[in-house]
């Protein structure tokens, strides 16, 4: 699918997950995460999801972008 890639790297039990976020530009409502990997550090995570990210792209330029005006967020 046509879609944004981002990734998210967050701590669990003393590790650090790597996911993959993949953003429907057609439809920003319609997502999908994979969870990738574990990490020791938080640097290599990085490291990780940043060449995972340009990996997984069907675009590796990055010119695939959501509109953030897409979501109907309130912050009331």
């Amino acid at each position: 699918m046509d879609a944004e890639v981002k990734y998210r790297v967050t701590p669990l039990k003393g590790r650090w997950e790597v996911a993959l976020i993949f953003i429907n530009t057609n439809d920003p409502k319609e997502v999908m995460v994979r969870t990738i990997g574990t990490y020791r550090t938080e640097r290599l995570a990085e490291i990780y999801g940043r060449s995972m990210q340009q990996t997984a792209a069907k675009d590796p330029r990055g010119t695939q972008k959501v509109d953030k005006d897409a979501y109907d967020i309130n912050d009331n």
